[in-house]
């Protein structure tokens, strides 16, 4: 007995159940509302304040850190002013170097205005020490909870449509309170 379903009708299935997926999970974020606004304010007004942001991310979730680094900034059919936002991969080569905080903040507070730490990953590596090292930062930690920071679960399986819907949402408010279209806590 042939139990193979012809392809076409197979996509239309499979894009049918990732619609209803999406839609589920949409209330997720609703939940962490309150918490969430409070570190997409407090982001936005240091971006406003003229401070700079570093986005890091752990190994995991390098291409997300890519991502935001080249969307938040991206040039083309929208009208919009460049941000302070840096993919710091990028200006650190040597990942040993991190075990330093003191000495790399030294160096990023000459390099960078006022910068923050955008960190996306969880909290057992070099990285995130440094990161969670400066006041301020804009958190988003795997399976742990810690304070001004918003926690997410590794093991969900719509983890990437969540961290782009969390992206273009503060992508949305960044640029909605720049224009002066939403005004901040």
């Amino acid at each position: 007995m042939n139990s193979s379903i012809d392809i076409s009708d197979w996509m239309l299935k499979t894009i049918r159940e990732e619609g209803d997926q999406v839609a589920l999970m949409s209330g997720w974020l609703e939940m962490n509302r309150y918490q969430w606004t409070s570190l997409v304010s407090r982001t936005i007004t240091h971006l406003l304040n003229g401070g700079s942001v570093l986005v890091c991310t752990d190994e995991e979730r390098e291409w997300f850190g890519k991502y935001i680094a080249s969307s938040i900034n991206r040039l083309g059919g929208q009208a919009r002013p460049i941000v302070p936002v840096f993919d710091f991969k990028d200006t650190l080569p040597k990942k040993s170097i991190f075990k330093e905080a003191a000495l790399v903040n030294d160096m990023l507070s000459i390099a960078y205005k006022d910068y923050a730490f955008w960190y996306i990953g969880k909290v057992n590596t070099i990285l995130a020490n440094l990161a969670m090292s400066k006041e301020n930062g804009f958190l988003w930690i795997f399976d742990e909870s810690v304070q001004d920071g918003i926690m997410l679960n590794s093991l969900d399986k719509m983890i990437d449509y969540k961290l782009i819907q969390l992206f273009r949402i503060f992508e949305e408010a960044l640029f909605g309170a720049l224009f002066g279209k939403i005004t901040l806590e």
